[in-house]
């Protein structure tokens, strides 16, 4: 049977926000448990367990980074995975909270108690950018009978987003770009004005993105476009064709349209009339 709450639970938010690396998201935790629970000593777990030796009076509660689990690929073009990071509270306390057969004694507070309210600071507790966390299991560890200490584990997971590092692109970053309007929309047609062949053999035109293209020679002869001549209709070249009727220093008459174009420019956008 489900626990009825008096309000939807929404889990505890640390603050500030950290980034989800391993060190910030166990500091984040130690830091909950500190803030949550007194009475026993609360840190990282120790480099160096071996020499590691309980002080305080009552107990201790070490935290540690117990490994992940990768999930499937969610993305064919960047490598992205859910990341669940698992941590452990190993909780070392001088008794369990009474003596056998009777009411609670000795130190207070126990490990039952103890384990109880490190299960209750960190259900639902939120690291930045992570899932709510959520316990996993509790166990016995051991009886340090020459300590004197009681040791059990509890283990937590929460669940992040595993994302690959950006890189800089190895491809020029964009300076100019020209859109065009396609199919005339924003036509402005041109009337016929004399223009002389180049050395070259093109006529460039004062106005890119055109169509609709006439030349007509001396005589009123109208030339035949991809025959006599080509157009570059982007950037508004005429090119003689070889063998055509058009030639070097030729001077002919050009009616012609064009339609609107956007250059945009790094920084900045302007329509070209």
């Amino acid at each position: 049977m489900g626990v009825m709450l008096d309000s939807p639970w929404t889990g505890q938010t640390f603050s500030p926000p950290t980034p989800t690396d391993l060190e910030s998201i166990e500091s984040a935790i130690v830091a909950r448990l500190q803030a949550t629970i007194s009475g026993i000593e609360i840190a990282h777990f120790p480099d160096d367990p071996e020499s590691y030796r309980m002080t305080h009076r009552v107990g201790a509660a070490l935290v540690r980074y117990a490994g992940a689990k990768y999930g499937e690929l969610l993305d064919t073009a960047a490598i992205i995975q859910e990341r669940r990071l698992e941590f452990e509270i190993t909780i070392m306390m001088r008794d369990l909270g009474w003596g056998v057969g009777s009411a609670p004694d000795g130190t207070s507070p126990g490990a039952y108690a103890i384990i109880e309210s490190i299960r209750a600071a960190l259900t639902g507790f939120i690291v930045p950018a992570c899932r709510k966390m959520y316990p996993l299991r509790e166990r016995f560890i051991e009886r340090d009978r020459q300590g004197g200490v009681w040791i059990y584990a509890s283990n937590f997971a929460l669940v992040t987003m595993a994302v690959e590092p950006s890189t800089t692109p190895n491809f020029p970053l964009f300076t100019k770009g020209v859109a065009m309007d396609e199919g005339g929309t924003t036509a402005i047609t041109v009337a016929a004005a004399s223009y002389t062949v180049d050395s070259s053999g093109n006529i460039t035109l004062p106005n890119q993105n055109v169509f609709a293209v006439t030349v007509t020679a001396a005589g009123g002869v109208e030339l035949q476009q991809n025959v006599d001549y080509s157009v570059n209709r982007v950037t508004g070249v005429i090119s003689a064709i070889s063998g055509g009727a058009l030639s070097t220093g030729e001077s002919v008459q050009v009616a012609y349209s064009f339609a609107e174009e956007i250059i945009a420019v790094q920084g900045q956008t302007a329509p070209s009339p």
